[in-house]
């Protein structure tokens, strides 16, 4: 197991830099082609989703754990945002994205997206 963290600023112009770090990861972790398209656009539209609220200030926390048969993405909202609405047109792109999207929340209220794509064989 590997993990990676990473950190940015909670505005949209650094969409490009989770984007490419997500699929640099996601091909180490031996996802097919369409897997890591379908990740780097999951990476994308989760970030969009934590940042909605337009956060004065903060960071977006990034965590990357390579697991042998999946790799986990945590991504971190800045302290008082939002919980995200599970109803949306955007959460409903975003599972179908992956193959498992849930929603946590610390005892310190910080709002956490947990992303899963899992390793399928190629035929």
């Amino acid at each position: 197991m590997n993990t990676i963290d990473l950190a940015v600023p909670a505005a949209p112009e650094y969409v490009g830099l989770i984007r490419s770090t997500a699929a640099h990861i996601a091909a180490h972790a031996d996802l097919t082609i369409e897997a890591i398209d379908d990740l780097r656009l999951a990476v994308d539209e989760a970030f969009a989703v934590l940042i909605a609220h337009q956060p004065e200030s903060g960071a977006v926390s990034i965590r990357f754990t390579i697991h042998a048969e999946q790799l986990d993405i945590e991504l971190t909202a800045p302290a008082g945002s939002p919980l995200p609405d599970t109803t949306s047109f955007a959460w409903t792109v975003l599972s179908a994205l992956v193959h498992e999207v849930s929603i946590q929340t610390s005892q310190a209220g910080l709002v956490t997206l947990l992303l899963t794509a899992k390793v399928v064989a190629s035929a």
